[in-house]
């Protein structure tokens, strides 16, 4: 193998692509011998190995060679890995002194595949990082290229029916139950959708909103997706090439809507969840929805998926005298146009980044705009953020998507904390003019917890963060006027009273930039006794993946689906492929991590 046999003198002869092939050669053998000492010599002491359902029908993640090898030779036992070979998809390439490759292989009942990063070890090659994932059933393949569904049957059709109504019929649910209901008809629950109708699984997406998108359509008007347009396709739509650079959300909820009419989702807009409950005996769900004319429907499926954000009701802090206030007030989620603000005076409560694009939105239109910044923030702009947390993903694409998904997503978050870190320092230096002069005006920053930036923050539930494009500037030289590490403590008329005594009279519009609740709170109680068994959802469970998120959680048949757009298309895979898998009895109905 390429850790033992191949000297020194010879490393400049040998292609990266024999270098892998041995790797991925003495892998295959080790495991069908069972053999950890053979195995022990592919690794180095720290390596990890993550895992996406390829092994068993979850999510998880070794660190350190010692726990990493006997973990993988006893998950192999049981599924029998095979069929080993580097992937035609993408040659193995060298990156710096290292090698990147991919490689194929199948087990008990999936398709699956690898990647591995190698290190120079001894005049060889041995693997520092191994990332595994099932892509698909053997025996259940989607419906795409070839397996595509017919459409119109050529030939005589007795009786054949319309598409149009078939259509109509599929989407009512009038004489059957869907196998899932999904709620939240966002980016997480269509891509859901969307692999689950390409698994022959019957779903159905209920969405309160009176349209697809209207979540975006209903925001502030300058918004648009904070990372790169590479970075945010959906599963089997990509992007076309005319998409502009930056995706404004009305273009991005036209978007959404237009995904789930293309991929033929069965979608219930204007349909309100009321309350769920989960039968042991049966094992199926009892779940009342309101149709929008007001009618009570009751549905059963197997598999209930929450994918309605992370977010629940919006957060207003108590401040006294806010209802007799002269002016108005609004949070951040009611906000929509600036220009009628031209010419008036607006206090923006908070520092995120929604306080920040409306306080940017607002300058621009004429209003003399003051932020209230509550508590420190992360800041980083909009190029570094992009440049250095999502590099894979490029014009030029030097990996197809679906490959630098997998390097994406290939370290454990606890090892990814280390590199966040680093690039949090380094997005330091990127931008540090911009940094100096906030802390100059006043302006507190942080790093995340324990300098993990934007990616820990969100982890751990918390949005003070600002992604950059253009509203710092304003910040950091006055013309958006800052008040820092106060509180707004009581309005009187169109006078702000602050916690330090401070006042901004005169003014005429108060927006709470002020996040939400988490949405678990407001989920919990309409589940019924099923909300026992789940303690969090998102965030760090035990074994460092995300807790009850993207997995099968420790109530059989209720999911969970939250993150960005990226997330949502790599982790909708292995979710989806984990109910086919249990729906057609390939694994039962079980518990998962949490």
């Amino acid at each position: 193998m390429s850790s033992t046999k191949t000297a020194p003198g010879e490393l400049s002869t040998d292609a990266p692509a024999d270098i892998a092939a041995e790797w991925v050669r003495d892998l295959s053998e080790a495991l069908a011998k069972g053999s950890a000492s053979e195995l022990e010599r592919l690794f180095t002491e720290v390596a990890t190995w993550r895992d996406f359902m390829a092994f068993q029908w979850d999510v998880s993640n070794r660190i350190g060679r010692d726990a990493l090898v006997p973990f993988l030779l006893g998950l192999a036992a049981d599924v029998n890995p095979r069929d080993f070979a580097l992937t035609p998809l993408q040659e193995p390439a060298l990156y710096e002194e290292n090698i990147q490759a991919f490689f194929d292989f199948k087990t008990k009942d999936r398709v699956c595949r690898g990647y591995v990063f190698l290190v120079p070890n001894q005049g060889g090659f041995i693997a520092q990082t191994l990332q595994t994932q099932a892509n698909g059933l053997q025996d259940f393949p989607e419906s795409t290229g070839e397996n595509r569904q017919e459409g119109k049957h050529h030939g005589l059709v007795m009786d054949r029916t319309r598409w149009l109504e078939d259509r109509a019929k599929q989407a009512a649910f009038e004489d059957s139950d869907p196998a899932v209901v999904i709620l939240g008809a966002g980016h997480n629950g269509l891509a859901l959708a969307a692999r689950l109708k390409a698994l022959d699984v019957p779903t159905l997406v209920i969405e309160r909103k009176q349209r697809i998108g209207d979540t975006w359509r209903q925001r502030y008007a300058s918004l648009a997706l904070h990372s790169i347009i590479h970075v945010d396709h959906m599963p089997y739509v990509p992007f076309p090439p005319t998409w502009t650079s930056h995706t404004p959300k009305d273009k991005y909820a036209d978007f959404l809507e237009s995904y789930a009419k293309l991929l033929d989702l069965n979608v219930w807009t204007g349909t309100t969840f009321e309350n769920a409950s989960y039968g042991d005996e049966t094992g199926e769900w009892t779940i009342n929805i309101k149709r929008e004319d007001g009618s009570i429907r009751e549905l059963h499926p197997r598999h209930f998926i929450v994918a309605s954000g992370v977010n629940g009701p919006p957060k207003i802090p108590a401040v006294e005298g806010l209802d007799t206030f002269a002016g108005e007030w609004a949070h951040s989620g009611e906000y929509q146009r600036a220009a009628d603000w031209t010419g008036r005076k607006v206090l923006v409560i908070g520092s995120g980044v929604s306080a920040h694009e409306m306080s940017h939105d607002l300058y621009e239109h004429g209003a003399d705009v003051t932020m209230v910044q509550r508590g420190a923030t992360y800041v980083i702009t909009f190029e570094t953020f992009n440049k250095l947390w999502f590099g894979l993903y490029t014009e030029d694409q030097q990996f197809p998507v679906e490959l630098a998904d997998q390097i994406a997503y290939s370290l454990p978050n606890v090892s990814a904390d280390a590199v966040h870190r680093q690039l949090v320092e380094l997005a330091k230096e990127e931008d540090k003019e911009l940094l100096d002069a906030l802390e100059a005006r006043g302006f507190t920053l942080e790093w995340g917890p324990e300098g993990t930036g934007i990616i820990g923050l969100h982890m751990s539930g918390r949005d003070s963060y600002q992604i950059d494009i253009g509203a710092s500037a304003l910040v950091a030289d006055g013309r958006v006027k800052l008040k820092s590490g106060v509180e707004l403590a009581e309005v009187r008329g169109n006078t702000a009273i602050f916690t330090d005594a401070s006042t901004v009279e005169g003014v005429d519009l108060i927006l709470f930039a002020t996040g939400y609740h988490q949405l678990w709170d407001y989920v919990k109680p309409l589940l019924g006794g099923a909300a026992a068994n789940i303690d969090k959802v998102y965030g760090r469970a035990p074994d460092g993946e995300y807790a009850n998120t993207w997995r099968p959680t420790s109530q059989p048949g209720l999911w969970f689906a939250t993150g960005f757009v990226g997330m949502a298309r790599f982790h909708s895979k292995f979710t989806t492929l984990a109910i086919k898998a249990m729906e057609e009895g390939l694994t039962p109905v079980r518990t998962g991590g949490d």
